[in-house]
């Protein structure tokens, strides 16, 4: 939806300029102009949209396939991200969820927002929850605030990302605790804390290596680069519900990082 409006909106500005102000030679002036006309009219469109998103629960169905198409669109059309994904076939639809991946990229969340139809969110540090406009989408979408200032905090907020959890909600969690590495893409750290949600919530696991992300801002904005996504098969709550969590950290560690080998 949002790629199809920036489009309109491009095209239209492009034809209604060279209608109004008809000198040829500053057609090219409005092709280049209109791309970045169009972006800030899509920002301030999805500005607009959270006068009733800030009104639905995370959960709502027509505001998660709002926050997957934003996610689409900036990757083919912002930050040139084309998403290639092995083992689509293993993403449960429904059901309760918690994934972990790898952390290489502060751009790593938007092509795993791509990945996920079902409702989705992510486990930012909260000084990225101050941030203009992203900081307020993904207080719509229930994200879980980590504020390692005050364990109090976290912990108020780890209690209603269990209740989402439980409702369905998929909690992207990087376990790293932040990024480690920019040219290592393998998982070099792991906090046994970040599996307290599927612990609590009872949710099944889903493991996802991230490849290529330390490329994007090698090659933006004149190449795309190719991010590979591999999905391994779904870790059932039973098979790890008597484990201590460093031996589950141990065990996504593993599954992780055998895809680098």
């Amino acid at each position: 939806m949002i790629s199809l409006i920036f489009f309109a909106f491009y095209i239209a500005y492009v034809v209604l300029l060279s209608i109004f102000v008809p000198i040829v030679y500053l057609i090219p002036v409005w092709i280049i102009t209109g791309y970045p006309v169009a972006l800030l009219f899509i920002i301030g469109f999805i500005y607009v949209n959270f006068i009733w998103m800030r009104n639905v629960k995370p959960m709502h169905k027509p505001m998660n396939d709002f926050a997957h198409s934003i996610a689409y669109f900036v990757d083919r059309f912002v930050v040139r991200i084309k998403l290639e994904v092995e083992g689509r076939e293993n993403i449960p639809l429904d059901g309760k969820l918690t994934t972990y991946v790898n952390h290489k990229s502060l751009l790593d969340p938007v092509p795993l927002r791509e990945l996920f139809p079902r409702p989705t969110t992510f486990t930012p540090k909260s000084e990225v929850m101050k941030w203009p406009i992203i900081g307020k989408f993904l207080g719509y979408l229930g994200a879980l605030s980590i504020d390692r200032s005050s364990d109090r905090n976290t912990a108020r907020g780890l209690i209603e990302a269990i209740k989402h959890a439980r409702d369905g909600m998929n909690y992207i969690i990087f376990p790293e605790g932040g990024i480690k590495s920019r040219e290592d893409e393998r998982m070099v750290a792991m906090r046994p804390g970040a599996y307290k949600i599927p612990m609590k919530a009872k949710t099944d696991i889903l493991v996802v290596s991230l490849k290529n992300m330390t490329q994007v801002h090698k090659r933006w904005p004149w190449r795309r680069t190719v991010v590979k996504a591999t999905v391994h098969p779904v870790i059932k709550y039973d098979e790890f519900k008597d484990l201590a969590t460093a031996d589950i950290a141990q065990k996504v560690f593993d599954i992780v990082n055998k895809d680098f080998e």
